[in-house]
């Protein structure tokens, strides 16, 4: 490594340190041109000779009245509508509790989409099934399988041909519900 590369690292290193001891120009709240052109940070309003185009950045929060003063009268408050404490300004950035809670809105929104469509998704399988599983039977019940069941004491018996068409019928029933 050379020295001049040695400089440079070290000079950059003092930089940054100093720069996190000394306050930022992000730290303002407001931020304006004055009269000869030049950008003015401060925590405080600019005065009230600085025109309202002049005027870059703002509070994004709304000022609370000074409960030590007493409140703030309508005849100071301004009325440009980029002023933040005008309700509904078109263009105020947005505080982080507002984007917070937007997130937290736009996440619950997705997570109920969500729900419904695996709601949805499971139903349409259900259905599916039970349609595959109606038309089965009734391929089974017109294909003249012998067909059995369990009676109530646990015993087999075979459908006859009046039971069989009950089957049908009731199948038929069943497809025209499920599967449509």
């Amino acid at each position: 490594m050379s020295a001049i590369s040695r400089v440079i690292r070290a000079t950059i290193t003092v930089a940054v340190v100093l720069a996190g001891f000394t306050s930022t120009p992000s730290e303002a709240q407001w931020a304006w041109k004055d009269g000869n052109g030049r950008l003015v940070y401060s925590d405080r309003p600019p005065p009230s000779d600085v025109k309202p185009a002049s005027i870059v950045r703002q509070p994004t929060q709304q000022m609370l009245p000074n409960p030590l003063i007493g409140s703030v009268d309508d005849a100071s408050k301004p009325s440009d509508a980029k002023s933040p404490d005008a309700k509904g300004a078109p263009n105020a950035p947005k505080t982080v509790a507002e984007r917070d809670m937007e997130f937290r809105k736009r996440q619950q929104e997705r997570a109920e989409s969500d729900r419904k469509a695996a709601e949805e998704q499971t139903k349409s399988a259900a259905k599916t099934a039970e349609c595959e599983r109606a038309r089965g039977y009734m391929r089974a019940l017109e294909d003249g399988v012998r067909l059995q069941r369990t009676d109530a004491a646990g015993n087999r018996e075979f459908l006859d041909d009046e039971q069989r068409a009950a089957e049908v019928d009731r199948t038929r029933k069943i497809i025209q519900n499920v599967c449509s």
